[in-house]
């Protein structure tokens, strides 16, 4: 399994929801947590009271979004180095321009569909199981 500890940084219930559902079918093993807001989403992180592998990162957020996340992110020690995928339902142009800017940011695109968010994240988390049938 390349990813074990996960956060997704959502303001969308429904979304986290079948993120985290997601999650527990690709791997019971896996450790998600989520948080509805960027701002204490970074606080924790800063404060290292959460430490994933990767983050997957709702780009459009109320009181912060990708960008400025991002920027923060990358300027807490130790953090510089974990991979962050933009998680949304645009790929428009800024977040071309965020996966440019900054090193180690992906986009994955949001499903409502429960199977493509399967095969979307097993191909991120469990590369070498994406080929698992659900």
């Amino acid at each position: 399994m390349k990813y074990k500890n996960i956060l997704l940084v959502n303001d969308i219930n429904d979304d986290a929801e079948t993120f985290v559902l997601v999650l527990n079918a690709i791997n019971h093993k896996i450790r998600s947590s989520v948080e509805g807001s960027a701002l204490e989403a970074l606080k924790k992180l800063k404060a290292s009271k959460l430490s994933p592998d990767i983050i997957f990162l709702d780009y459009n957020m109320l009181h912060l979004d990708g960008d400025g996340f991002l920027k923060l992110l990358r300027d807490i020690k130790g953090l510089k180095r974990i991979p962050v995928v933009l998680y949304s339902r645009n790929s428009g142009r800024m977040l071309q321009e965020a996966m440019t800017k900054f090193k180690r940011v992906h986009f994955l695109k949001k499903h409502t569909n429960f199977r493509k968010v399967f095969k979307s994240l097993q191909k991120i988390i469990m590369p070498e199981m994406s080929e698992k049938k659900i």
